[in-house]
């Protein structure tokens, strides 16, 4: 199939202003954080006189929030309750503001007192969002089986117990370009290059990068290195050699047996994750700040 040349996003294209008013708000909160009930008490006292709130949760589950209409949603939790925000919303992907209620909160950009102090910018009519790429995975098992979900971080392949190596062929637009013997793969997105990917050794991609990553875990020789695709390929894996528990992760909420012969088909999502960014901030404040990139050594 042909290709499109491999480009990356301009700046100015990917994280743009997006012109949709802001009418009709939707807020999901997570279950399990403490404080996200009250923080949707004060978000609704905070958005009463600046628009509705068509939809109210706390839950992870964002679908049920589409039937409502609404223009933005704003999430109260972690990483993970976006992640699973975005999965809710498939293909319909609406702009979201993340407020973190969590530790690290590295794509919640906001906290409920900014958002409360500084978020009238959600009413302008412009909003600053940064458009993400997911992935698009489908899991073909020989038995029948069949999985299919978008990815917001990565998709994982794990040896799993007993824990012996396995082997991984992975083809790219129909060439195979690896044989990969070790404890797994890891196939992440511009926003996953920071999570298991970065852990892993891969390298760090800017979130608005039209590509994705391929990191090998604990490889058994030094040739394997990761390798950053263009976002338009076709990314095939498939099992030469697997242990029982061998599977594959999805986002890290979903896990599924994976065996040999079955195979992982890997593009791009038909909708991107449309992510507030906090304009207050620069866009290289979270890897800065909270993961602490370029800094040092502590002089004592």
């Amino acid at each position: 199939m042909p290709q499109r040349a491999a480009t990356m996003a301009r700046p100015d294209e990917a994280a743009s202003k997006l012109a949709r008013p802001v009418h009709r708000v939707a807020i999901l909160g997570s279950p399990d954080k403490p404080g996200a009930a009250d923080a949707l008490v004060r978000a609704h006292r905070w958005l009463a006189d600046r628009a509705a709130v068509v939809y109210s949760e706390l839950s992870y589950n964002s679908h049920p929030a589409l039937a409502a209409h609404p223009d933005l949603l704003i999430v109260f939790g972690g990483d993970g309750t976006l992640i699973a925000a975005a999965h809710g919303l498939k293909k319909q992907q609406l702009p979201i503001v993340g407020v973190n209620l969590g530790k690290l909160g590295y794509l919640a950009d906001f906290t409920i007192e900014e958002l409360e102090r500084e978020g009238d910018f959600l009413f302008s009519g412009e909003l600053p969002v940064t458009r993400r790429a997911m992935m698009d995975v489908s899991l073909e098992c020989t038995d029948g089986r069949q999985s299919h979900s978008p990815a917001v971080n990565d998709c994982v392949v794990l040896a799993g117990a007993p824990f012996h190596m396995i082997q991984m062929i992975v083809e790219v637009d129909g060439d195979e370009v690896a044989n990969i013997r070790g404890d797994g793969l890891i196939v992440a997105t511009p926003s996953g290059s920071t999570a298991h990917n970065l852990a892993a050794g891969g390298p760090i991609l800017e979130p608005t990068g039209e590509a994705f990553i391929l990191t090998p875990v604990c490889p058994h020789a030094l040739t394997y290195r990761p390798l950053v695709l263009n976002s338009r390929r076709r990314i095939v894996i498939r099992l030469a050699e697997a242990n029982k528990g061998t599977t594959v992760a999805i986002d890290g909420r979903m896990g599924y047996p994976f065996q040999v012969d079955d195979r992982i088909v890997i593009t791009r999502y038909a909708a991107d994750f449309l992510l507030v960014r906090n304009p207050k901030r620069s866009g290289w404040h979270a890897l800065r700040r909270k993961l602490r990139w370029g800094e040092g050594p502590n002089m004592l």
